[in-house]
């Protein structure tokens, strides 16, 4: 990258989606340190996360749905295929942003109970106006950490596109198996770093976004859920669009606990 380029937006044009990357740095680019993730982690609290997501999707949120459409209906599309419904049960969606998902689900199960979690009240409004609240469906601003959620209550636990920018995955994942019922589902779809494009999407986002991302790979991933006490039913890789590498995993809570 020339010196004329640091401190630029930049626009990036992917796949008929659109990423905006801002840059700020005046210092020539050099390879990442080994364990700079880990320092990057060690430096930015939830809180300093929280604030830095909430600003972005402010100003995000009106048009996510036109920006990232392909990829959205595409790596949501994934996750429905993955979870076998009845049509009654009790959803929880993790990062549920402008509840697109919850509006795919509902057009197949009307009676499907949805609660949605979204640390941005601007992407929380579009949720509403997707959906409006009612004896079958909820909203709340909040996290894993925050929100009131009863344990052991959630047939289905959902979480698509963001657990990469969850700061303690770990800990989020304890949250959501405690927040499951014995037996129940959850289905996550993220980015997936054994794709060579993703890969560089993280040593972007290390060296000049303004917000963390830990972007695992699929033994990562199975790793991490299976510590979490959760039982790796499936775990594969796809492409929601050509460029955007991502992976699925199904996990099971025993139904023993």
């Amino acid at each position: 990258m020339t010196d004329g380029a640091a401190g630029a937006l930049r626009l990036l044009a992917v796949c008929g989606d659109t990423v905006y990357i801002r840059t700020r740095v005046s210092h020539q680019i050099t390879r990442p340190e080994a364990g700079k993730l880990e320092s990057m982690r060690a430096r930015i609290t939830d809180q300093e996360q929280a604030d830095r997501v909430v600003s972005h999707y402010a100003r995000l949120a009106p048009a996510y749905d036109r920006l990232w459409n392909r990829y959205s209906r595409n790596s949501l599309g994934k996750l429905a295929e993955h979870l076998e419904l009845r049509g009654d049960e009790h959803v929880l969606d993790v990062a549920c942003g402008t509840g697109r998902f919850a509006g795919i689900l509902r057009q197949h199960h009307p009676g499907i109970r949805i609660t949605g979690i979204d640390l941005s009240p601007a992407m929380i409004q579009e949720a509403r106006e997707r959906l409006p609240e009612d004896a079958h469906t909820q909203w709340a601003v909040g996290t894993l950490a925050t929100a009131a959620l009863a344990a052991g209550t959630f047939d289905v636990i959902t979480c698509a596109n963001a657990f990469h920018l969850f700061v303690d995955q770990e800990d989020s994942l304890a949250r959501i198996r405690r927040l499951a019922r014995p037996g129940g589902t959850v289905c996550i779809v993220d980015w997936c770093r054994e794709y060579p494009q993703i890969r560089l999407i993280q040593g972007l986002a290390r060296r000049f976004g303004n917000q963390y991302r830990s972007i695992l790979t699929r033994d990562e991933m199975r790793a991490m859920v299976t510590r979490a006490g959760l039982e790796v039913r499936q775990i594969e890789r796809f492409r929601a669009t050509p460029f955007w590498g991502m992976m699925c995993v199904v996990a099971r809570k025993p139904a023993q606990h």
